[in-house]
């Protein structure tokens, strides 16, 4: 099989990138080796939240300027802050195709509620998580209820609420909690302690009666600007369920993102998949890469688990970092187990981690990974650019996605940016 473009990795930076290369109308491929870690998110998309000092940032594209003149090597540095912006709204577009609607505030980060109660910056949110008519309940609120379905193991109302307690925002706030019960649970006498997250969304996917949920939380909920539940109302029909429970209660119904698995995150993960089968692309689910061949500056050849013959004009490494593989450690090395790329990585095993494991200054490791030129094409060991290669997401060196709050947002906007640069070629071949 030949393709236009051959990605690897079905992540976030992926799956954009192959969406917008499928609508430019290339034939292109996608890789993914296993579950996509958009199912260990939050399903919000972070620009940047926080500097390079710790300090909280409100206005991310105000910062970019004074962190490409810090941070040459960082992802946005290198793509600019026009490149980000089109990569963030090209996504928006994409996400609403599949009827996945994300919000932002203008220009700037908003807040949201986390699980453990904090309030937290993020720039794009799902339309539960942050919205204009959210926020303006936000403002205005006397009274936040915070609520669970009994026994749910991953959310606790009590923690939440006390920490909730201790910010400003919610000082002349009074917050209740309380525990609705399935019914149809009660029923069968199954038991939601033995139950998960994607088990109650599912649950609430096949729900044919809301009513007895929407009482008690009319009841547990009285007189709140909004209610705070766990976000787990479907996984396919949560835009009725919510606007059913909001309809019946005469409440907004605020969904709090989970631990994994991230029911937001498998909603976004789900939405880019379909959208890019939508278009035409070729989705290989399961395929792994295991090497990849470079002569002349060139990729020729890879190596994939199934054997499968595959060539492909450009190719694309989004495959993640340590976590998904992307990145490998020995004992006394880092490397990047696909095309041997050059990497941004103290090779002393001493280095790699900071002695304290929660200090602010967090772990080196963490900013680790392959090294590119201006347009993103991977560099090869000898340090060469590699014309069709190129790489994005988390494989790239030079940012901390934890402490700057930027995960999302790079994978995103690089994903976009490597894509626009193979159309670019594309429809010029003679412009490298």
């Amino acid at each position: 099989m030949h393709f236009d473009c051959f990605i690897i990795g079905a992540g976030a930076a992926g799956l954009c990138c192959g969406i917008r290369c499928a609508l430019a109308g290339l034939r292109v491929a996608v890789a993914g080796a296993g579950m996509s870690s958009l199912h260990f998110s939050s399903g919000c998309v972070d620009l940047l939240g926080r500097n390079r000092l710790g300090e909280v940032v409100f206005e991310p594209f105000g910062q970019m300027q004074a962190l490409a003149a810090a941070c040459p090597e960082h992802p946005y540095s290198k793509i600019g802050a026009d490149a980000v912006k089109s990569g963030l709204d090209f996504f928006v577009d994409q996400a609403k195709a599949r009827n996945l609607d994300y919000c932002a505030n203008g220009d700037k980060n908003h807040l949201h509620i986390t699980a453990l109660g904090k309030v937290r910056t993020t720039y794009l949110s799902p339309d539960g998580v942050y919205s204009p008519r959210i926020e303006e309940a936000f403002l205005n609120k006397k009274k936040v209820a915070v609520l669970n379905f009994a026994g749910f193991r991953d959310f606790y109302p009590e923690l939440a609420a006390a920490n909730l307690k201790k910010h400003p925002l919610f000082e002349n706030c009074q917050i209740t909690t309380g525990e609705i019960k399935l019914p149809e649970l009660s029923r069968t006498g199954g038991s939601v302690r033995e139950l998960r997250s994607i088990d109650i969304a599912r649950h609430f996917d096949c729900a044919k009666d809301l009513g007895p949920v929407a009482e008690q939380i009319s009841r547990l909920g009285q007189g709140a600007q909004f209610v705070a539940l766990p976000a787990i109302l479907g996984i396919s029909n949560y835009k009725s369920i919510r606007k059913s429970l909001e309809d019946i209660t005469g409440t907004i119904i605020y969904e709090v993102p989970t631990l994994p698995p991230s029911i937001l995150g498998m909603r976004l993960d789900e939405a880019l998949r379909s959208r890019f089968a939508e278009l035409g692309g070729v989705l290989l689910s399961g395929e792994r890469v295991c090497g990849g061949g470079i002569e002349k500056s060139r990729v020729f050849s890879l190596d994939l688990a199934s054997r499968a013959k595959i060539s492909a004009d450009n190719f694309v490494l989004a495959t993640g970092s340590f976590f998904s593989g992307g990145l490998a450690s020995r004992l006394d090395s880092i490397r990047e187990p696909v095309f041997n790329l050059k990497v941004l990585a103290n090779q002393k095993r001493g280095n790699w981690y900071n002695p304290t494991f929660l200090s602010k200054e967090s772990h080196p490791f963490m900013e680790y990974g392959v090294m590119t030129d201006s347009s993103l094409r991977g560099l090869d060991a000898a340090g060469r650019a590699v014309e069709n290669l190129y790489c994005a997401g988390a494989v790239l060196a030079g940012y901390h996605p934890v402490r700057e709050q930027s995960g999302l947002g790079v994978a995103i906007g690089t994903g976009v940016f490597a894509a626009d640069r193979i159309i670019g070629q594309a429809n010029n071949p003679n412009n490298s």
